[in-house]
């Protein structure tokens, strides 16, 4: 379709043709009309401006309240004794707050869309794995424990909490270190250990001993007879030192009678004389 040509000086003509009516205008009390109207509206706007600033301090208020609240959770969340993670259907971690990266000894930018389940031990996956299956699946609180693999350090043992969230595509989980029970369960259980073995060896020393009555030599349990030393040593932790009793140095040692007291019942030094002293 051509344009008309005339449109663009039909439109010149007409506002001219009005700034001419204008001017033309009816009497005085029309002009004055205008003006009274004209303060009524100046008026009403400059009503609307005041409303406009007091709803603009009132609302600069409440973005100061709310930006005081977001401050005082953050620091909540980000400095809270626990660490805390969203986590994704596949593990993923969708947030993560400070404490929870230093309990993994990374940046948080780094922890960020990456799998969680990486960083847990290879014995403890299949259980991370079952944990967060379940905690999709339901609406209950799940957890476990697992072993993560800390860059450059021993294995930190947490303990993991989470539940679904409200839309369901995510999990709140909570993770805490439990290494320092985990390292004192241990310590128990090497420490019963050692009791049970030294409890073995002190029951090997109890009951009845099958022992010669002139030799004095033991027989042990596969028939064999060993002398009493090599035996006690065998099965305890007792070591001998050899001396002679004072009934043993008068029947080898006749000639030295009269330097050594004769024994008593009542328990004299001569019953403890060393070997070294036969020669003083």
């Amino acid at each position: 379709m051509k344009k008309n040509p005339q449109q663009p000086a039909d439109a010149a003509e007409l506002r001219r043709r009005a700034e001419k009516r204008l001017k033309r205008r009816g009497p005085k009390g029309a002009r004055q009309r205008t003006e009274a109207e004209t303060a009524r509206l100046v008026h009403e706007l400059e009503v609307h401006q005041i409303e406009l600033e007091m709803q603009n301090e009132e609302l600069q208020q409440m973005r100061a309240k709310a930006e005081a609240l977001l401050a005082q959770y953050t620091d909540l969340y980000d400095f809270a004794p626990t660490g805390y993670f969203n986590l994704a259907a596949d593990g993923t971690i969708l947030a993560v707050n400070l404490t929870g990266a230093r309990l993994l000894g990374m940046e948080r930018a780094q922890l960020l869309n990456r799998r969680f389940g990486v960083l847990v031990s290879v014995a403890g996956r299949p259980a991370f794995s079952t944990f967060l299956e379940k905690t999709f699946a339901g609406k209950d609180r799940e957890f476990c424990e697992v072993a993560l693999l800390k860059a450059k350090t021993a294995p930190l043992f947490v303990r993991i909490e989470a539940v679904i969230s409200a839309g369901q595509r995510q999990c709140r989980a909570a993770v805490l270190d439990v290494t320092d029970r985990h390292q004192a369960e241990a310590e128990r259980e090497r420490l019963i250990q050692e009791l049970q073995t030294a409890l073995a060896k002190v029951k090997l020393l109890s009951g009845l001993l099958p022992i010669c009555a002139s030799c004095k030599n033991i027989r042990d349990n596969q028939g064999y007879w060993e002398q009493v030393e090599a035996y006690i040593a065998s099965h305890s932790e007792a070591t001998f030192t050899h001396g002679l009793c004072p009934e043993c140095i008068h029947k080898l040692y006749p000639e030295l009678d009269d330097r050594v007291p004769k024994p008593t019942t009542t328990g004299t030094r001569a019953e403890k004389i060393a070997p070294e002293e036969l020669h003083a």
